[in-house]
């Protein structure tokens, strides 16, 4: 058997709470049926029968409404019952002015609560007022009944109030349970678009800095076959490593993105390139024939992975831009500068020379220098040098699991 399976009893509560008009009416039902039991079996005469029949049917039928429109129901109910004993005479319509009160208590406005509990109290006191005295009965018998009733109306307005708090209560853990789940839900949203924003900068990275040194490779290419066709060999040579690097990268960010692949961005089938695999890319431009220089001052700290890989984008974007924009034969520097608080990374190229290619329209290129660099706390400063070229320097604080012992 399964446990989560709902028993009868929870379907049967469950249907009546989407039900509320039907559970009503057939309440409204039953009242009227009760009512009219307790009139036949009190009045004698054929007339009375008739008389209490259609009293009793009148007085049970705003029950239906008493959830939608507690308060005139009410009224109804309370002006339908106080007519018919006072002048009809027809008695035995309690049990409609005790629902239609606790409706009012559970349903209706909170000052209404209050007048409903005197309207019942002042029904408990009338019959026997109509009565004058109930016809030589004792005085301690009519005192006892009258306490009965007020009791009797005490006790269905405590029962409306502690049922309108739980309804208080209910709807307020749902309301809750709403937000939470809203909450969630913006939770969820907001990760998937910093997913969405840390994939877009990888497929950036990855495909467009190599398609567009490919492509400034080519147009350099192009040039120097016309005088220099040994160099456009090695060029060829270049294109061909970045074309199988950025396949390979992309394959990797495909692994990522499929749903048996691990969540952990680190785990993707290979290392992430960090600060010190700069060196090793400075290299690989310049064997593209990029001719660009690195040099490094002050003792390396380990950065964390992600701060690390932040550092190496910087570089691959800001030498791709070089490429890009001042062309394949600019002298560049790479410079790195691991200071007592902060890694200065800064690149700078000495402007256009030679044949210079036209790079692509639009880009996101700088902006995702400053995205990267602010993720851990740093900056991207970049601009134009005063001699001419352009330069891009990166500052990036030292986490506390960054720091390491200098001697």
């Amino acid at each position: 058997m399964d446990e989560r399976r709902p028993s009868v009893v929870e379907r049967y509560v469950e249907w009546c709470r989407r039900n509320p008009v039907v559970v009503d009416a057939v309440l409204a039902v039953l009242v009227a049926l009760i009512g009219i039991a307790l009139a036949r079996s009190a009045y004698s005469p054929r007339v009375q029968w008739d008389q209490s029949t259609v009293v009793a049917v009148v007085a049970a039928a705003p029950i239906v409404l008493r959830r939608r429109f507690p308060l005139p129901s009410a009224i109804v109910t309370a002006v339908i019952a106080a007519v018919a004993l006072s002048v009809i005479g027809v008695r035995g319509l309690e049990l409609p002015v005790l629902i239609m009160g606790y409706s009012v208590v559970v349903y209706g406005p909170r000052w209404a609560g209050p007048l409903m509990a005197g309207v019942m109290l002042f029904g408990g006191v009338l019959p026997f007022a109509v009565r004058g005295g109930g016809a030589g009965a004792p005085a301690g018998v009519l005192v006892f009944m009258v306490v009965v009733s007020v009791l009797v109306a005490l006790c269905v307005w405590l029962a409306g109030a502690l049922r309108r708090a739980r309804r208080r209560s209910v709807e307020q853990l749902r309301e809750r349970a709403r937000l939470l789940e809203e909450g969630r839900r913006q939770e969820v949203r907001l990760e998937l678009l910093a997913e969405r924003a840390r994939i877009s900068r990888e497929v950036h990275d990855v495909v467009a800095h190599s398609l567009s040194g490919i492509i400034a490779q080519a147009d350099g290419g192009q040039y120097a076959a016309t005088r220099d066709p040994g160099r456009a060999v090695d060029v060829l040579a270049g294109i061909a490593t970045t074309g199988r690097e950025a396949l390979n990268d992309v394959r990797g960010l495909l692994d990522m993105l499929r749903d048996t692949a691990p969540v952990d961005d680190t785990a993707d089938g290979g290392p992430q390139p960090g600060a010190d695999d700069v060196p090793a890319l400075v290299e690989q431009v310049r064997a593209g024939g990029l001719p660009v220089t690195f040099g490094t001052s002050g003792t390396p700290a380990t950065l964390t992975t992600g701060a690390g890989l932040a550092v190496y984008r910087v570089v691959q974007e800001a030498l791709t831009n070089v490429v890009k924009h001042a062309g394949p034969s600019t002298p560049a520097r790479v410079g790195m500068d691991w200071g007592r608080d902060e890694l200065t990374v800064e690149i700078r190229d000495d402007g256009a020379s030679g044949p210079r290619p036209t790079p692509p329209r639009g880009g996101h290129g700088l902006v995702g220098m400053r995205e990267r660099a602010a993720l851990h706390g740093g900056s991207v400063e970049t601009g134009p040098n005063t001699g001419g070229g352009f330069t891009v320097r990166m500052r990036l604080p030292y986490a506390r699991t960054d720091r390491t012992v200098r001697t």
